[in-house]
């Protein structure tokens, strides 16, 4: 019988990747919920349509992907960002407990600042700077309210495909084969990883059904300036035009040492996640399929 996975948020950025990979799995069935091209649709904040979707569905998994996750709006709307990031996640790991659906969460690694390069894991002190990492770690604490929950910490790169709101990955590209000079930072660090590579990982634990914390990302941290740098490298042969920029400049304080230590996730799955390189290399393939 296959393992019928319900994926909240399956029209965003991640949304896509989830659906991609588990689809294609011969032991899993996917239905999808977001509040457009889904085959659930409705507003997440109607919580009678939200418990009648599982109902109906009868999910042994659910993936919550949804989220607000522009800083900048999360700070100019509070309400919305907390009714998505964290109340929304209260529903779903409220209502997984009652059914006995095992519930994947994923939050972020917008906690830490001021220590560069370093690999935070799971218990380290988080920092909550603004809106956006309020209302996920609120979002988080919801969640493993519910003991038998997994929340992810992660940061993810991909493409989405929208014209009118690019990914990172596809500002990153667009700016880069325009010529634009880019204002790259030196001094904002992450270990991101590809969304094609994290849906696998999320297939891998949903098998083996973990709970608590647990960070999924890169083994590496590198700043935004080496990434982008590295990712012009290798998909077109050549380093864009750019100076040297801070975060800071940016309008809303951020958190700027993202990287996340994931020893804990090697160990459960027993194989590495993927350096910078084999992140990169996996944009590359991807971008090579759609351009």
């Amino acid at each position: 019988m296959k393992t019928k996975v319900l994926l909240f948020g399956s029209d965003g950025m991640l949304g896509h990747a989830v659906n991609n990979y588990f689809s294609v799995q011969p032991d899993t069935a996917v239905y999808t919920a977001d509040r457009a091209n889904a085959d659930y649709s409705f507003d997440f904040l109607d919580d009678t349509a939200v418990k009648n979707c599982i109902e109906s569905v009868k999910p042994d998994v659910i993936i919550n992907c949804a989220a607000i996750v522009n800083v900048g709006l999360c700070e100019s709307d509070k309400g919305a960002a907390y009714l998505i990031n964290a109340r929304f996640v209260h529903i779903l790991a409220s209502l997984c407990q009652l059914y006995g659906i095992y519930f994947i969460h994923i939050s972020t690694d917008h906690y830490y600042s001021g220590d560069t390069i370093k690999k935070h894991t799971e218990e380290d002190k988080v920092e909550l700077l603004n809106e956006y990492a309020r209302t996920k770690y609120c979002g988080e604490q919801f969640a493993l309210v519910n003991p038998d929950a997994l929340v992810v910490r992660t940061n993810i790169v991909g493409f989405r495909g929208r014209e009118n709101a690019p990914t990172f990955i596809e500002w990153a590209i667009g700016t880069i084969l325009s010529k634009q000079r880019m204002n790259l930072f030196t001094d904002f660090y992450t270990s991101s990883i590809h969304t094609v590579q994290i849906a696998k990982i999320l297939y891998d634990f949903a098998k083996i059904k973990p709970h608590g914390l647990y960070n999924i990302a890169s083994a590496d941290v590198s700043s935004k300036k080496e990434f982008i740098l590295k990712l012009s490298e290798q998909l077109f042969g050549f380093y864009p035009p750019y100076i040297d920029a801070s975060v800071n400049t940016l309008d809303c304080k951020r958190a700027d040492s993202l990287g996340l230590c994931v020893t804990k996730a090697e160990a459960l799955l027993g194989y590495k996640m993927p350096g910078l390189e084999e992140v990169i290399f996996s944009i590359k393939k991807e971008y090579e399929k759609i351009k």
